[in-house]
């Protein structure tokens, strides 16, 4: 199974991102996620074995994380400038740092490989390749509540990818 553990987000969340790819990114040339496919991921596990599969669901469950908010603020170009993808960053957060933190922690105890590159959290909005390459600031805060982390299983299909939860863990 491909496998991946995000952060979901609200509705209200979604529609304000909504909002905002239809007013930047509405041009013939955009590619916009569709708000049930937006997610940030913490990390991206790939192909997974069944047994692999029960110790991720496993770490899922045992997180031990307060609930808190993350702020976007700004859309730009990620992962550098001259990327076709768009997508919204979050301001720097201590909290989301840590709970990435102690789930790498657990996904290395159990054997999963480090991540090889630098956590930047991001949720994608789609490709674009007619709007600016600077920061774009949104003129207002989205408050991105983090409430819950979800283990996903990731199917690849001619249209687009299908996203199945297989567990999650609300955080307290």
């Amino acid at each position: 199974m491909r496998l991946f553990i995000a952060l979901t987000l609200t509705k209200t969340v979604n529609q304000l991102l909504d909002d905002i790819c239809q007013q930047r990114l509405s041009d013939a040339n955009s590619n916009q996620v569709p708000a049930q496919r937006r997610h940030l991921t913490l990390r991206f596990l790939g192909e997974q074995t069944a047994e692999q599969t029960a110790v991720a669901t496993q770490i899922v469950q045992a997180l031990r994380v307060k609930k808190f908010e993350l702020s976007l603020k700004a859309i730009e170009r990620f992962p550098a400038r001259e990327s076709r993808t768009i997508a919204a960053i979050p301001e720097y957060s201590t909290s989301l740092m840590a709970l990435y933190q102690q789930l790498s922690a657990s996904l290395a105890a159990s054997g999963f490989e480090p991540l090889q590159r630098e956590f930047r959290p991001h949720i994608t909005l789609g490709k674009a390749p007619a709007i600016p390459s600077a920061k774009i600031d949104l003129g207002i805060d989205i408050c991105l509540p983090v409430r819950q982390i979800v283990l996903f299983q990731s199917q690849l299909t001619a249209s687009g990818p299908l996203y199945s939860p297989l567990a999650t863990e609300n955080l307290r």
